[in-house]
């Protein structure tokens, strides 16, 4: 965050980072907006459904768990893009706030890992959106937080771009760090948005070479889309998707 953005947060009264309204960073209408599509959450990456499912075409292999604390709508764009794009890193903390109210905390001792951005996005930015939450998140959760992944490659950004696009533009960009500790636990990635679940699944793959048995996600907001990149309304994917029924909704 620049000088010169930080005195204007001194200096003019705050707004709300998703309406604009005067008042708290995310006034509590928007807070109270912030939440998960309608619909039975699929067991595995939490993507809304009109029937329980243990596992659905929308998880990002291979990730084992995504969970999320809201649909990526009007609201949640505008609060996210203030944080990214505007800056007002203020927005952090109170989206892990929401965040770890609404998602249980990973098992004691599993660490946070922040997706990483290209060294040359990340100096231009300032910061990086994930390991704000991230760090936050450790806080609020008694969780460590832990950096072994790198940006090998930072090529185009991914906003925007399709689904195989992003893909593509993903395949071998992260490494994991060789000093860091080869572990054989878990992990759970933190990121701001879930599109296509190609940057998470990126992530995942790398830290699997990289020593960790089992990997899963937590992220903001989640965009809920067809292979073509066009949104879908909840329950309108019909069952020949790949779903996988849940015989017994208990057992998840």
């Amino acid at each position: 965050m620049s000088a010169l953005a930080r005195l204007l947060d001194l200096i003019v009264p705050s707004t709300c980072a998703g309406c604009e309204l005067p008042g708290p960073i995310i006034c509590s209408a928007c807070a109270d907006a912030l939440r998960p599509g309608t619909g039975i959450p699929c067991a595995t990456c939490g993507h809304p459904w009109p029937v329980a499912v243990a596992r659905c075409a929308e998880c990002p292999a291979p990730l084992l768990t995504v969970r999320h604390l809201c649909r990526y709508d009007d609201t949640a764009r505008a609060v996210i893009s203030s944080l990214k794009d505007r800056g007002r890193t203020a927005v952090a903390p109170e989206l892990a706030r929401l965040m770890a109210a609404a998602i249980p905390a990973p098992p004691e001792g599993v660490p946070l890992v922040p997706v990483p951005l290209a060294d040359r996005r990340r100096r231009r930015r300032g910061f990086n959106q994930a390991e704000l939450l991230a760090r936050e998140l450790g806080r609020l959760w008694g969780r460590p937080v832990h950096a072994p992944l790198r940006r090998v490659d930072g090529g185009p950004p991914q906003r925007g771009a399709s689904r195989s696009d992003r893909t593509r533009q993903v395949r071998g960009a992260f490494s994991v760090d060789a000093s860091a500790p080869v572990t054989r636990g878990a992990a759970i990635l933190v990121d701001d948005v879930l599109t296509t679940g190609a940057t998470l699944g990126a992530c995942a793959r790398a830290l699997r070479r990289g020593g960790w048995a089992r990997v899963g996600a937590v992220v903001v907001a989640r965009a809920e889309a067809t292979a073509d990149g066009s949104a879908v309304s909840d329950g309108d994917r019909p069952p020949e998707c790949g779903w996988s029924p849940v015989p017994d909704a208990g057992t998840i």
